[in-house]
């Protein structure tokens, strides 16, 4: 090396050193200080587009724990509710076969029939109340839809509007209109036990009250049998002439299917990772979507509802026994979905249990790319403490160095 002055050379090569050393001692202070090894892009950019995709499936899978434990809640809600339903049906069989009794009067089964109107009307408010943050649980509803728009020669009795039903009223209805009155009337089957049921619903009503001049649209209401007729009647059209244009005609009812909760159980919305409550109705009052059991068990009790007590003893004895099938069948449709409660109860503990693993090892692996490793760090820290003593002596040393040409020019 040549002897210069202008040109430190060895003081150069120390303020490298110097300026190296005081940078690392300076990462090894802010990542002992924030507790990340990974502060910036520049420190490692490889492991940081890997720890934050990391970072997004455990915050994927954190929240869909959260999202089952609302799940949990809202299934034990509707559970608790369908207990309570059951223990109502129980009760409603037991009277319906004490109804069955012989011995009682007329008056005294229309007494039985009161408490079981009672026990039907809690039933049906009970899946009405039974929501969990505003969402129906178990008296969930579909529009049912009809076939019976302009039915009728409209310029001489009126417009069919709309015909609105409910799933009692689910089938094909005839209607038979003489001298101002309407009857509806249908025969539908149901099965349980492999066992098919007929059961005949009709309702007669009277159309005197109906006139052209009361103007907008009125409405025929069977409310026994779940089935309503919103006409506008022409001008110069009466009730008998309306009764005479639905004569023979036909409705026929179909219903939708009642929708169902998501919740998603996993970090992406793939169909493994989605948990899926079926909202379903257990009202008894015939409101679309229901099932066949309840409603038939609703319509039934409409029926003993028009028995009065001149009605024959064995017309109340068929009607008990027919209720007694109903009540069965609604109370295995209540075990049913209880049961069906329950196990989604089981699966959703399960998976809460791998996602809270998934999540404890994905923040693990995680924390190997991310987290400081003090241990290692500190032990950066007290190196590039004594490499940036070292620099700094060195680097006085070599500043000195040019002081030796002095010596030459003496």
């Amino acid at each position: 090396m040549s002897t210069v002055i202008n040109t430190n050379l060895a003081s150069l090569y120390a303020q490298n050193n110097l300026s190296n050393a005081q940078n690392n001692l300076a990462n090894s202070v802010q990542r002992l200080s924030s507790g990340l090894r990974i502060n910036s892009a520049k420190d490692d950019a490889a492991g940081l587009a890997i720890s934050q995709f990391m970072q997004n499936q455990i915050n994927g899978v954190n929240q869909s724990r959260r999202n089952l434990n609302d799940a949990t809640n809202l299934i034990q809600t509707a559970d608790t509710s369908m207990g309570t339903i059951q223990d109502m049906l129980l009760r409603i069989k037991t009277l319906t076969t004490q109804g069955y009794d012989g011995s009682l009067s007329a008056s005294q089964r229309t007494q039985i029939v009161d408490e079981i109107n009672e026990l039907n009307t809690e039933i049906n408010a009970t899946a009405a109340r039974t929501k969990f943050n505003r969402n129906n649980l178990i008296s969930s509803t579909v529009s049912a839809t009809t076939n019976a728009t302009n039915i009728i020669d409209t310029s001489t009795y009126g417009a069919v509007n709309s015909v609105s039903a409910n799933t009692m009223a689910l089938g094909t209805f005839t209607l038979t209109g003489a001298s101002g009155t309407l009857t509806a009337s249908s025969i539908i089957t149901s099965t349980y036990a492999g066992v098919v049921t007929s059961t005949t619903y009709s309702q007669t009503l009277s159309l005197t009250g109906y006139t052209a001049a009361a103007g907008g649209v009125q409405t025929i209401n069977f409310d026994q049998i779940g089935l309503a007729i919103n006409v506008t009647l022409t001008s110069g059209a009466s009730a008998t002439n309306l009764s005479v244009g639905l004569n023979n005609k036909t409705i026929t009812t179909t219903g939708g299917t009642v929708p169902d909760l998501y919740f998603q159980g996993g970090s992406d919305t793939s169909t493994p990772n989605m948990v899926v409550y079926d909202a379903i109705n257990m009202r008894t009052d015939t409101t679309s979507g229901g099932f066949q059991a309840m409603n038939d068990l609703g319509g039934q009790i409409n029926l003993l509802n028009s028995y009065t007590t001149s009605t024959a003893q064995t017309t109340w004895a068929n009607a008990f026994s027919t209720m007694g099938t109903f009540v069965d069948a609604a109370l295995d449709v209540v075990s049913e979905q209880r049961s069906n409660m329950g196990a989604l109860q089981n699966r959703i503990s399960y998976i809460n249990q791998n996602l809270e693993a998934y999540s404890t090892n994905l923040q693990s692996s995680r924390s190997a790319i991310t987290d400081t490793d003090f241990a290692a760090e500190t032990a950066k820290l007290t190196k590039g403490q004594i490499m940036q003593q070292a620099a700094t002596a060195m680097l006085a040393q070599a500043n000195q160095m040019p002081n030796i040409v002095l010596s030459l020019l003496k």
